[in-house]
């Protein structure tokens, strides 16, 4: 691919980004906090510690789409708490989805693989007891982050990207 190309690559993204980004400037933020039900649940649980996931979605059964969050703040603080991040609320709700924002046990008392291993469990429940409790759809999901939320984000497409077919038939998902 030549230079030219590749600059117009990313101009095209980062057009799309600004079509983005002004499109939904003006979703009614306070629209989330009507509609959407919270349910905090546990997702895992080591040496009794339980680690926990929230999800938002409308009161009804439809099978919904889901927006996966993982919050950021070095690995080392934060939490799945969106109370004032309302803006990822009001796309989801905008785009018919529901969100499901998961906890990891944090660093240093908590070592990186032992990190991933939390959002690979959150995900496997997801597939699994989440799909069925919150009429989730487990084959539509978006994955998103901030800072290291972010890095998470980028571990589980490449965890689950690589060796997609092998990981999705041995979550029972049909590819």
């Amino acid at each position: 691919m030549s230079a030219i190309a590749v600059k117009g690559l990313v101009f095209q993204v980062f057009s799309l980004g600004l079509f983005l980004l002004f499109s939904f400037a003006s979703i009614d933020r306070s629209a989330a906090e009507i509609s959407f039900k919270k349910t905090t649940v546990t997702y895992r649980e080591i040496d009794g510690h339980k680690i926990l996931a929230d999800v938002y979605r409308p009161q009804d059964a439809k099978i919904r789409p889901v927006i996966v969050w993982i919050h950021g703040d070095a690995l080392i603080m934060g939490n799945r708490d969106l109370e004032k991040s309302d803006f990822l609320l009001a796309f989801a709700e905008a785009e018919g989805c529901a969100v499901v924002s998961v906890d990891y046990r944090l660093a240093p008392e908590t070592k990186l693989p032992d990190i991933i291993s939390d959002i690979k469990e959150a995900f496997r429940w997801l597939a699994g007891d989440g799909a069925k409790q919150f009429h989730l759809d487990p084959r539509r999901i978006v994955v998103t982050g901030a800072s290291a939320g972010g890095y998470l984000t980028l571990v589980t497409g490449y965890l689950f990207g690589q060796n997609r077919t092998r990981w999705w038939h041995s979550m029972g998902w049909a590819i």
